[in-house]
């Protein structure tokens, strides 16, 4: 067992994500991990007046994020990428949505309040020289520069349709308005369906462009455009609404995708399961059970009618017993194990590593 042996490789880990796309494995499944983070001593230190001056810091962010690089070991498939970040409403900022910053995330500005603001929304067009946008730009700019080769970019955090209109209207607000104003909300879904495509086709083409590999905050790798769709809004409506409302917008911004791993996050998501799995040109599924439901290993059923569909899973295991447990239940084939829990040194990941090849054989 030698760490050095399991030290991060872009062709390793690519070749073995490329077999997970299509249900199966190389010599073992994709692993993503951790470990115990040191502290780095020239991580700078935040003198922002405001937490707004510090997200939009576009400096800071960048070194920020380089000085934790610098200091964490990659083994096995963990991506050593970051992801420029100003919160998970960067697309509702398309349609003049200003954002408000906490400590460790941001959200939105309602815009839409009555009818006539829903029709003023169907004739606004996506402004994607908007301050945020600009200043994700200039952190992939930034970061690439400062990179230099030894890490990637990553693509940012891009919510969809009803995800986007929920920062707009409001999640209570959206839900009497599908009743109130269905066809309206559903025309107005589609409009962000299609801004949030050409946001990551913008987006794509930069990255793309700059020579980094595809890869996301879900840290997968492919050559091509690829991404994680989701609806986290869909756990508050009926599986009706979601086929008929929902599900047209999440196939438009899924269709120029070449591969894609569906984000369902939350136990009230699983009455969308059989939708969702229906969904064409769908490779995988993360199941994000959320805390306080357990660990990976209670939700093997939800895994296993997964696989039973022909899609790949995403485990987000708690710690390495835990991955190693649905590993030996569901089997190799299909599967990307992200262990949740760091490992103390690099040695423990290296044994763990060494395991899951043993298991996989």
């Amino acid at each position: 067992m030698n760490p050095r042996n399991h030290y991060f490789s872009l062709a390793a880990a690519s070749a073995r994500f490329d077999a997970f796309w299509q249900g199966g494995r190389l010599d073992r499944p994709p692993v993503s991990l951790g470990i115990e983070h040191k502290h780095s001593l020239r991580a700078p230190r935040s003198n922002h007046a405001t937490l707004r001056d510090r997200w939009m810091d576009v400096e800071f962010q960048v070194e920020s994020a380089l000085a934790r690089l610098e200091t964490s070991v990659f083994l096995g498939d963990s991506v050593p990428s970051w992801t420029p970040n100003v919160g998970p409403d960067l697309t509702s900022t398309l349609f003049n949505a200003e954002l408000i910053f906490g400590e460790t995330t941001s959200w939105c500005q309602h815009t839409i309040h009555d009818r006539a603001d829903w029709e003023r929304f169907l004739e606004t067009s996506p402004n994607f020289d908007n301050e945020y946008w600009r200043t994700i730009d200039a952190m992939i700019t930034l970061a690439a520069e400062r990179f230099a080769g030894r890490y990637y970019v990553a693509m940012p955090d891009l919510h969809g349709s009803f995800d986007m209109l929920s920062g707009l209207r409001g999640p209570e607000d959206l839900c009497l308005d599908l009743v109130d104003e269905r066809d309206l909300v559903f025309r107005a879904s589609l409009h962000c369906a299609r801004a949030y495509v050409e946001g990551f086709r913008r987006l794509h083409h930069r990255l793309t462009a700059l020579g980094m590999p595809g890869t996301t905050w879900t840290s997968y790798l492919h050559n091509g455009p690829a991404y994680v769709p989701s609806c986290d809004f869909w756990c508050l409506v009926s599986k009706d609404i979601g086929q008929e409302l929902i599900r047209p917008s999440i196939e438009l911004e899924m269709a120029p995708l070449e591969r894609t791993i569906f984000h369902l996050d939350g136990p009230n998501a699983l009455q969308h399961l059989e939708t969702m799995l229906a969904l064409p040109g769908l490779n995988a599924v993360q199941w994000v059970y959320g805390a306080g439901q357990g660990n990976a290993s209670k939700w093997l059923h939800v895994y296993r009618r997964c696989r039973e569909a022909g899609k790949a899973v995403q485990i987000l295991a708690e710690d390495a017993a835990d991955a190693l447990h649905c590993l030996r239940e569901l089997g190799p084939d299909g599967l990307w194990l992200s262990i949740g829990k760091p490992f103390r040194n690099a040695d423990r990941a290296a044994e763990f590593l060494d395991e899951v090849h043993r298991l996989s054989a």
